[in-house]
């Protein structure tokens, strides 16, 4: 399973549960087919700089953004996700890289020769690239035919700071239980929302919360 490769558009909201299984249901039965589900890990970086900034340097809000995931608590495999703006791509990273970049080594990124490794050693140590937050959640994603357009649904999703548990989904667990895991809605598209998606948000969820895009991951 991978992320959906986001459209230059997004919007994301929180979903109360009446909401979030009336949404779904539609979803299943009428306007969409449904696509990957499951588990995934995700690791988000920030700019040290930038927290310190408090976002008000427009030159690092313009600035990739990159995260590490893997899926269904398997981490032999993670890719990791750099995203400016419209722009996405990504590489695999193996568990023993992976294992290197949380120990403190990042010499292999440049050894592997490929670009979003490269520019990921240049913002680790240009502008102070350090993780900020995992995240964990059940994602099920869904498209719309002939449509430059997904939906996804998040739940369960739990947050920590303890980075160096990443790798260990049981370590993870331990570290948010007793959380309440949140409902999210993430809809990604190309140039409009048709009108029967809209509608089926209006009558399925209209208890919605619209969101940051800084709250979701990519």
């Amino acid at each position: 399973m991978t992320t959906s490769r986001p459209y230059q558009n997004q919007m994301k909201y929180q979903l109360t549960a009446s909401d979030y299984r009336a949404l779904r249901s539609r979803l299943n039965s009428t306007v969409a087919e449904g696509g990957d589900a499951g588990r995934i890990h995700t690791l988000r970086f920030a700019s040290y700089r930038g927290l310190l900034a408090s976002g008000q340097d427009q030159e690092l809000s313009s600035t990739p953004q990159f995260s590490l995931s893997y899926y269904n608590n398997d981490p032999t495999y993670l890719f990791l996700e750099r995203q400016l703006e419209s722009a996405y791509d990504c590489a695999m990273v193996t568990e023993a890289e992976c294992r290197a970049l949380l120990s403190g080594q990042t010499d292999w990124l440049l050894a592997r020769h490929n670009p979003v490794l490269r520019d990921f050693y240049g913002a680790l140590t240009e502008q102070m690239l350090l993780p900020h937050v995992l995240l964990s959640y059940h994602r099920e994603t869904y498209s719309l035919n002939d449509l430059e357009l997904w939906v996804a649904l998040d739940t369960d999703l739990r947050t920590t700071l303890q980075h160096m548990d990443f790798l260990d989904p049981d370590l993870l667990t331990r570290d948010t239980a007793g959380q309440e895991g949140l409902r999210l809605l993430q809809i990604s598209y190309s140039t409009t929302i048709p009108d029967h998606i809209l509608c089926a948000l209006e009558e399925t969820a209209p208890h919605r919360k619209l969101l940051s895009e800084a709250f979701l991951p990519m």
